[in-house]
């Protein structure tokens, strides 16, 4: 088998599971973030509903001061009531006196729907505390998974460049300088399998007599259709390598 042909078989492999790790690696800040924004999200949840009962109270107290101030307006009313000199005043008097009482009643019923909503306000605030309570455990699960993930990854890619490095080596440097050529040309990938007289990434077809040559496995023959480097997957010394 060609020696630099084989070469590149492996190196195809190592360039394709550096770019996967270099992937997976590159999507750790992300997938890190998401966790972050879901956190801080079960966190502004409870804020919120903390936020809607502090307003809620204090609504409720100045409702509560508007009553007796208005309370007080009325008493006074009352006994400006006594001392009034016309029926006009009279009056007019009166009828300051009952729109303040009726504008007690309007807050009244203001205080009563807001002390029933007081029911539903702290059980939102008991849900939002178990989500941010379950998404705090799920998240420190999560992000211990993918670090250690991280890690093995980093290491794995590490590894996987020294091993290119010391192939780079291997091969003569015309070759290697095609090969990078076609794999920059070709989204990464410049060696294919051909089987039945074809190409198995771009399935262009070729002459019967060049798909013997490759066979082969002997020259490093090019695909007429993508430039790839093509080989016989079925006549390799060590099948293994090409995993």
């Amino acid at each position: 088998m060609n020696a630099d042909l084989k070469k590149l078989i492996r190196l195809q492999a190592v360039d394709i599971a550096i770019q996967e790790f270099r992937d997976e690696i590159d999507a750790f800040p992300a997938k890190s973030k998401a966790l972050d924004d879901k956190l801080s999200a079960a966190k502004a949840g409870v804020q919120n509903a903390a936020d809607d009962i502090r307003n809620s109270q204090a609504r409720r107290k100045q409702l509560e001061s508007d009553i007796a101030d208005t309370e007080v307006k009325i008493s006074k009313y009352k006994e400006q009531l006594m001392s009034v000199r016309t029926n006009h005043e009279y009056k007019a008097m009166v009828k300051e006196i009952e729109y303040n009482q009726n504008s007690i009643g309007g807050v009244e019923d203001e205080i009563l729907t807001l002390m029933v909503g007081s029911e539903g306000l702290g059980e939102a605030l008991k849900s939002a505390e178990a989500i941010l309570k379950e998404d705090e455990r799920t998240v420190e699960t999560e992000r211990t998974r993918l670090e250690g993930i991280n890690t093995q990854d980093t290491k794995a890619m590490a590894a996987y460049l020294e091993e290119r490095t010391s192939l780079e080596t291997e091969v003569s440097e015309d070759v290697l300088s095609r090969y990078d050529r076609i794999r920059k040309a070709r989204s990464g990938v410049a060696i294919a399998k051909a089987s039945d007289e074809a190409c198995e990434l771009c399935n262009v077809r070729m002459r019967p007599q060049v798909f013997q040559e490759i066979r082969k496995n002997d020259s490093l023959i090019a695909c007429d259709s993508c430039s790839r480097i093509l080989y016989d997957p079925e006549n390799l010394d060590h099948p293994f390598e090409v995993t």
